[in-house]
């Protein structure tokens, strides 16, 4: 009778891990598979023209302000954003990896940035959350949160692909030295000088703000002797 219940004992704990182990690879294979209530980019009306929200709106906005020489404030719209990046040719294949058409999505003080990513058979959606802050000197970090496939949390495993992509692109981002400094900086959780070149001015991120469904930010055009002192820090 001893032997008897033995088994039956055992056979009941291998029944409940069995049971409990199918019910965690459900669990984990829904959070997998879970597309956020943001996740909702739309096609691109024309694909193969520019966004007219970059050519008529943001883009003359930014260059007839710059102009000027003084400190001015634009309004980046979400919508108008999701514009701009959804006018590229999705998805798009990156390495073994499918991409589909990234979105943003601006909340009070975040930034969700998600893409669904297909890999061998299966998706799920990428979600990127940054919580980027401005210290006293004017530095900004980006303070990537976490970062997301599903539900499912990947942070650790997405800095090292990170890092790992950024070592391929080497060369190429030598090209490019204030843009590889930023993608650095994004990766490692560390704070940059946000002074950008754009066709003949340099400007500095005096500030920002995060809006729901915006983001304002505050841009100072810098002389050329500021700009000459900048490129030599």
């Amino acid at each position: 009778m001893g032997t008897k219940k033995r088994k039956h004992r055992w056979l009941k704990y291998i029944t409940v891990i069995t049971i409990t182990a199918c019910v965690a690879g459900a669990l984990i294979f829904w959070a997998f598979l879970h597309t956020p209530a943001a996740y909702t980019p739309l096609p691109a009306d024309n694909p193969d023209q520019v966004s007219l929200y970059l050519t008529h709106e943001l883009g003359p906005d930014f260059f007839n302000q710059v102009q000027l020489g003084e400190p001015f404030e634009l309004i980046i719209e979400q919508d108008g954003l999701n514009d701009i990046i959804r006018g590229g040719i999705w998805p798009q294949q990156c390495g073994p990896a499918t991409v589909d058409t990234p979105m943003v999505v601006f909340d009070s003080g975040i930034i969700y940035a998600m893409s669904k990513v297909s890999y061998m058979g299966f998706s799920s959606v990428l979600t990127v959350v940054s919580r980027p802050t401005q210290d006293k000197t004017g530095h900004i970090n980006m303070h990537i949160d976490a970062v997301r496939l599903g539900l499912l949390p990947v942070t650790p495993l997405a800095a090292g692909i990170a890092k790992s992509t950024m070592g391929q692109f080497e060369a190429d981002l030598q090209e490019w030295p204030e843009l590889a400094k930023v993608l650095s900086a994004v990766i490692t959780n560390a704070a940059f000088e946000p002074v950008f070149e754009v066709p003949k001015h340099r400007i500095r991120v005096h500030r920002f703000q995060l809006e729901q469904g915006r983001l304002r930010v505050v841009l100072v055009p810098l002389s050329p002797d500021a700009a000459s002192a900048n490129k030599t820090n």
